[in-house]
Formats: C-alpha cells, structure tokens, sequence
C-alpha cells in the first residue's frame, strides 16, 4: 500500500512536468510556425509588385531600425536577387544603426555583398569613425571595387581618417589605377592631417594614369604649406598633357603659398593659356602673400543687349486628355523608341520635336558607340528627321559623366542651343544637314549625311574654362537678349572629397550668334556639396533683369543678366546643417530645381541627388528687393513639410505645387507657406512635373502618371500608367501632350 502510494506521488509530480513540456514544445513548434509565416508574409511584401505595399513593408522595417536587422540578414541569405537589392536598400536607408551589420557584411565571402556594404559605408559618415580598422581591412579587398569604396568611406570622415593615412599611402601603389585615384583623393580630404604622406604623393604626381595625377595633387593641395617638398613635382605637372592635371598642379602651387616661389616663372608661364588664367593668376597671389578673391570675370565690353523677360513656372493654358493607354492605343497618336534611359524633356519648336536620350536606339548604324544624342522628330507623325551625337571625351580619367543627353534645347528661329551630354554649348541649324548645307563656322562634324546635325559652333565648356563637371552636365538654356546663359555643371571628384576646379565659373553667359563667353560667375566654387544640376532662369524685378541660379551649394544667388555682377544671395540651409548624403536625414542640401518667380516673390526647394533617397527639407519664399547677403532680412515664409525637391515646383491661382522624392505631391498657400493638401504617389518624383489648365500631372519613377485638379480641394482625376520611369517634364503643345518616358516619347492627344 505504502509503495504503491509512493507510485501515486511521483505520478502526480512527473505529469505536470511532461504535460508543461509537452505543451512548450507545442509552443515552440507553433512560434517557429509563425515566424516562418511572418518571414514569408515580410518577403511577399518587400518584393511586391504593388509599390503601396512595398513602400509601407519598406517603411515599417526602416522604423524598426536595429530590431529589423536579424530580419533583414535572413533576407539576405534567401537566394532571390530581388529581395536581397531591395533588402540592401532598406538596410542602406535604416543609416547609422545598421553599421554593425555592415561591418559585418564587409567580411562576407559575397563579392556582390561586399560591394553593396562598402558602398553604404560611404555615405553613413562621420558615424564611420569606430570602424576605420574594418575599412582599412577593405583597402586590401581583392576586388577593387570593394577597395575603392573602403578608401571613399575613409575619404568621407575627412580629417577625422588621420589614422588612416598610413594605409591609404599604401593605397597609392594598388595595381587599379581608380583605387588609387579614390587613396589620392582620400588623403585630400584628410587635409593637413596627412602631411606624411607628401613623399609618395608627390611620386604619384607622376602616376602613369592623369586621374591619378590630379588627384594626387589635389591631395598636395589640402595638405598646404607644409607639402613643399612636392613643388618640383608640381612645377613639371604645369605641363601635363591633361588639362585638369596642369590645373590642380597650378591649385597646389597656390595652396603652398610663398614656400612655393621657385613656381613663379612656370605659373606666369601658364597663365597665358586661357583655360589655365584663372588657377594660375589665383596661385601667383598665393605665393606672393595675397588673398584674392574669387571676382566674376567679364571677357566683352561694353555687354549686349539684355531684353527684360521673365520666365516662371505657372500653368501652361491646353486642355490635353486625362485618360490614355499605352497598350490599347487610347488617345495615342504615335511613340516612338528612344534610348535606354532618356532624362531629356521633349521641346516641341516649328514642326520638330527634340528631345535627349542616349545612343541605344543607333539611328546611325556608322555610330555605335556609348554616348548622349539629341534626337529630332516630325510632329505630325514622329518620323525620325536627324539626331546629334556627343561622343565620349577622353579627359584623363574613365568617362565619369552620364551618356545621356539631359539638356532641354533652347530653339530661336532656325537655330537650337543645348548642352550635350559631354558639358559642351553648341548652337545648331534646325534643318541638320537636311537642306544640304554645312552653315559653319563649325566644319568638323563627324557625320555630315542627312540624319545628322550641323553644328554652328562649340563652346566645350571644360577644355575652355577649366571646369570639371560632376556625373551629368543637364542644365537647361535661358535666353536673355543676345545671351545664353547654362550652368557649367562645375562640381566634385570622382571620389567625392573636394571640388578639382573652385576657381572654375559655375554660370556663364555667351553670345548666341558666336559662342564666344561674355561673363562668368564662379557662385559656389569650391563649396559645391556634390554637383550642381540646377538651370537658371530670368526675373524682371522692378525693371532689372535679374539671372537666378541655384547652387550647389544651397544658395540662390541673383546676378546682373548684362553684367554677371551679383545683386543678393540667399542661403537655403540652416547655418548648423550638415551634409549628410543618405536617405531619411535632415541633410545641408544643394538646389537642383529651378528657383520659381511668381507674384513678385522668389521659391526654391532643396534637394539632393536621388540616389541619396529622400529625407526631410525646405522650401522658402523670398522678397528678390535686395542687396547682398538676404538670407535672415528677405525670408518671407520656410516651410518644413516637405521631402528632397529636384523638379520645378509650379504656381497657380496662390498656390504652390511641389513634387519630391517620397512621391509625395504637395499643395502649398503661396502666400503663407501652410499646407493645404497633399497626395501620396509612393514613388520618387523627378522632374515630371505640369501644370496644364486647372490639371496638375505628375509622373513619377514607378512610370505613374498622377492627374489632380488644381485648387484647394484635393481632386485626383487619374492614374495612368506608363512602360517606363517618368523622368522630365511633358511639352504641352494646345490640347496635345509630347510625353517622354525612359524610353520611348509620345504624342497624346484625343482622338475620336
């Protein structure tokens, strides 16, 4: 008896124990069953065909921020490219917290992994600096670009990577001449810092590859002074081959300053090459104990003539249609192929329609090559009347600007001026070589049969003014009177440290009958964030033509249209702001569209390169009445409810369009800056972006064409979709649309 209720006791005590264990196996079981469900549920969701999905799966993994990441790393390790890019661009847009995974990501046996964590180191400074020995590891990647980008992200931290220096010296000897451009200009952005290295800079100023070259002494220059010993080197640079290595060479001698004085001769030497004065003259004042300034530059006196004109973005009058369909044909008159990524906005002048693209399409079978073409079409029917081609100039370095044309032409009777995609000003005959003429004075066209143009004259922006474009050179052309005037593109290296040209003009005006330049502003110089992508337009104010420009150095500045002289200036970031190229932070930003003049008052919206991602920014409205520095004393209203802005905002009826990168369209009272509405399009809003009538269209990345009805009531009339991205703005044309996607160009219009 006894036993047996010892038999009952222990029973009792071992089956709560088996059943709680039972049970939490059962948990455990049903748990991992729903992770996997939620995992699964996740991926369908970031790769979802739907963007509204996709966007908000994005945006909740994002808000998560370090909770996310052991989720994201299961991502990657799934064997779907499309999960593991979108994957890599959530953790890219999570920032700073996902730096461990990264770091980690750096070591993985991935090459394509590497890349991706390396590249995203870059621009997650000065957050970076704990983990200098990781990216010094990256230095000795064995592939080059995960090389490449490790001495960029070391170049980001700026001084802060002074404890790098002696890996990146190592650096200048690597067998890829980029990687050792990226260490040159790494050691640039280190400053004085890297006096050490002056040695084996100096020997690199000799680098067989002239990247190397001017990088190196790009490098001589930041370290100042104290890099004397390289002046010899320096000297002998004054005659490079390449013209960007004769310029920073000049810019080094100037930047050692009166220690420099043997360089004396050979600058005076090379101010006499016009494209070398302005470096060269600027480094002589150096060297002989003077500050100079960085004054605009006036080559023609007296000016001529300058017709008061304004140009704003209001609403085009035409009643084009609002419902179209690509598939079925529906309010299709025709299309056309263009490139593979064409970023141009069509212009419709006479019976032509032009627009810029790249050389995919090969409308000449002679011509295959890489390069921008600027495209004319027959109105009427969208036969291919002749196309323009820019090939690649070799300046030194790998073609590092976007062979695509993204300069809108500027067409005056029979004469069309654009900027084409290798940063050159040339005046066209409308006709091409079509009425059998060659209209000179430029006589070297490489193709001269009828599907070619006839070039009038060239301006070749970099060789003559020394400037060293960033990536694209897209401005648009403004005609004020007998002038043109184009942003010069004028920005950053290849490895984004510092400005090669700060003395280069970043606005120019030229005479439209000869090319020849007139005057030049150097406007941001060598403060320039990135690039700079912004057109200038013209404003009447109080009966003086005023040039507007937007910097790439967030300040608008207004010039003279007769003179070049700047009238005021306007800062668009806060004084404390910092640059910070990454998506979802408050970052200093550049202008890249157009300033806006309506209603006697001055807009511009901040923006970034899109492939920073979008983040929070300004708008600002500004009095234009002033002189000088306006930024606290003109400030009508700023406005913070917004993202990063690169098109043209629009005016109308007292209120302010804006389309940013979040795809967020955004209603405005002019006169106060208060939002009145907005409308979500979840994808990234370049620059297709119109007003026609009382309809607002707005495409964007995704290839959504979005059609609102102006006014304060949100009214959404459509959503078309198109085959491609939606990158510029639509010409309207009475009640027709010449609509350009990435890749093909369409008249719409109702038909029957």
């Amino acid at each position: 008896m006894i036993m047996r209720r010892l038999f009952l006791i222990t029973l009792l005590c071992i089956l709560p124990i088996t059943v709680v264990t039972q049970t939490t196996r059962s948990q455990t079981k049903s748990r991992q069953a729903k992770g996997s469900d939620t995992t699964q549920n996740w991926e369908k969701r970031i790769i979802s065909n739907d963007p509204k999905i996709r966007s908000s799966a994005a945006a909740e993994l994002i808000q998560g921020a370090e909770r996310s990441l052991p989720l994201l790393r299961r991502f990657l390790n799934r064997r779907n490219e499309d999960l593991q890019r979108e994957t890599f661009e959530i953790i890219r847009r999570i920032g700073p917290p996902a730096i461990p995974l990264l770091v980690d990501l750096l070591r993985d046996k991935r090459t394509d992994f590497r890349r991706s964590a390396a590249d995203a180191l870059i621009d997650l400074s000065p957050e970076t600096e704990m983990i200098q020995p990781a990216l010094r590891l990256g230095l000795n990647d064995r592939d080059s670009r995960v090389a490449g980008d490790a001495a960029r992200a070391l170049g980001a931290l700026r001084e802060k990577a002074g404890p790098s220096v002696a890996a990146l010296v190592k650096t200048l000897s690597h067998r890829d001449p980029y990687v050792r451009v990226y260490a040159a200009e790494a050691l640039a952005s280190i400053g004085p810092k890297a006096v050490s290295a002056t040695p084996d800079l100096a020997r690199a100023v000799r680098d067989p590859v002239p990247g190397v070259r001017w990088a190196a002494s790009e490098a001589l220059a930041s370290i100042g002074p104290a890099a004397e010993s390289a002046v010899p080197q320096l000297i002998e640079a004054l005659n490079d081959e390449f013209l960007y290595v004769r310029i920073c060479a000049a810019g080094a001698l100037g930047s050692i300053g009166p220690k420099a004085q043997s360089a004396r001769e050979a600058l005076r030497v090379a101010a006499n090459d016009p494209r070398m004065r302005s470096e060269a003259e600027w480094a002589l004042s150096r060297i002989a104990g003077i500050e100079s300034g960085e004054p605009v530059v006036s080559t023609i006196s007296p000016p001529l003539s300058v017709a008061p004109q304004t140009q704003t973005m209001t609403a085009e009058k035409g009643n084009p249609p609002v419902d179209w369909n690509t598939k079925t044909g529906r309010n299709i008159v025709w299309s056309v192929e263009l490139g593979d990524d064409s970023f141009g906005r069509p212009v419709v002048a006479g019976d032509a329609v032009y627009v810029g693209t790249d050389n995919a399409r090969q409308m000449n079978p002679a011509y295959q090559e890489e390069c921008g073409v600027l495209m004319a079409f027959r109105v009427k029917d969208g036969t291919f009347l002749w196309q323009d081609v820019a090939p690649r100039v070799n300046r030194g370095l790998r073609e590092f600007l976007l062979p695509s044309t993204t300069s809108a032409p500027y067409v005056e009777g029979n004469r069309l001026y654009y900027v084409t995609a290798e940063c050159q000003l040339r005046s066209l005959d409308t006709q091409g070589f079509r009425d059998g003429e060659n209209s000179g004075p430029y006589r070297e066209e490489i193709f001269q049969d009828k599907a070619s143009a006839d070039i009038v004259w060239e301006l070749d922006i970099c060789s003559r003014l020394g400037v060293f474009p960033h990536e694209s050179s897209n401005s648009e052309v403004l005609a004020v009177g007998d002038l043109l005037m184009v942003s010069t593109s004028n920005g950053q290296n290849e490895g984004h440290t510092r400005v090669p040209s700060p003395r280069a003009p970043s606005l120019v005006a030229v005479d439209k009958d000869s090319g020849e330049v007139v005057w030049r502003a150097i406007g941001a110089g060598g403060q320039v964030l990135h690039g700079q992508w912004s057109s200038p337009v013209a404003a009447n104010i109080n009966g003086r033509v005023q040039v507007l420009f937007g910097g790439g150095d967030g300040w608008l500045r207004a010039y003279d249209a007769a003179s070049g002289h700047e009238v005021w200036r306007f800062d668009g970031n806060p004084k404390d702001a910092r640059w910070l190229p990454r998506p979802g932070a408050f970052s200093r930003s550049s202008i890249i569209a157009s300033p806006v003049f309506a209603d006697g008052r001055v807009f511009i919206a901040m923006g970034q390169d899109p492939t920073h991602g979008n983040g929070p920014s300004l708008i600002h409205s500004i009095n234009p009445n002033g002189q000088g520095d306006v930024t606290e004393s003109r400030v009508i209203w700023t406005s913070r409810e917004v993202g990063r802005v690169v098109g043209t905002p629009v005016v109308k009826d007292g209120l302010l369009y804006v389309g940013d990168l979040d795809g967020t369209i955004h209603c405005l009272d002019a006169a106060t800056g208060v939002q009145v509405w907005k409308h979500e399009t979840n994808e990234a809003i370049w620059g297709c972006f119109m007003m026609a009538g009382d309809r607002l269209y707005a495409g964007n990345i995704e290839g959504t064409m979005t059609v609102l009805r102006s006014g304060r009531r949100k009214e959404v009339l459509a959503e078309i979709e198109m085959d491609a991205p939606l990158y510029s703005r639509p010409a309207l044309v009475g009640d027709s649309l010449y609509l350009a996607t990435a890749k093909r160009l369409y008249l719409i219009a109702a038909k029957p």
